[in-house]
């Protein structure tokens, strides 16, 4: 089966309420009460991973921060929701393309918005050879998360089997520029590039 290959700082509050250097009843100095760490929620998180992965300065470092980032963009607020996406991870990895179809088509009529959705069941159109649906969905996810170097490369594998040697070029300086060290989208570039150079020739 053709699918796309998709891929799949803590911080502190201030210290305690005892300020540092405050003395006790007896004199004693107290020390200064621990910071207090918490979780960033998930759209501050994001944000930081995605800065992250575009310094970051080896391939092993981009992994890291690309295994968080999905992490985040597969997880969703509907536990119905993020059941029909593990059903249709199983699918897939069962090559139960069909079965995969209708969990992925569930999760995107439950919810429009949900980019990674749309990002999946854009790999069953690919699959299909309906590139036209395919960049359709890779453009709505686009628009609800453009940092999204996935689906960035997966347009741009759309657009190239399209013949669109341009318009896939662009994408992929796209998936690149949030992520620079995506081999897919590496090699997918330099494709471009070789056929559009020919082209002008």
């Amino acid at each position: 089966m053709r699918f796309l290959r998709l891929l799949p700082l803590l911080l502190l509050l201030p210290a305690g309420s005892v300020p540092p250097g405050s003395l006790t009843a007896s004199g004693q100095e107290v020390a200064p009460a621990p910071p207090i760490a918490y979780d960033p929620p998930p759209d501050q998180k994001l944000n930081q991973f995605y800065a992250a992965l575009a310094r970051s300065a080896s391939p092993e470092e981009a992994a890291r921060y690309e295994g968080e980032i999905y992490l985040i963009l597969t997880r969703h607020a509907s536990p119905t929701i993020n059941l029909l996406m593990q059903s249709a991870s199983t699918a897939l990895e069962a090559d139960d393309k069909e079965t995969a179809r209708t969990a992925l088509t569930s999760v995107v009529t439950l919810d429009p918005d949900f980019a990674e959705g749309l990002t999946r069941l854009a790999t069953i159109a690919y699959d299909d050879g309906d590139y036209a649906q395919a960049e359709s969905l890779l453009k709505r996810a686009l628009r609800q998360e453009p940092r999204h170097f996935a689906a960035w490369a997966g347009l741009g594998l759309v657009r190239e089997d399209m013949g669109n040697f341009a318009g896939a070029a662009a994408a992929y300086r796209e998936a690149l520029y949030y992520h620079p060290y995506l081999d897919a989208a590496k090699r997918g570039l330099l494709r471009m590039q070789t056929r559009l150079e020919g082209l002008s020739l």
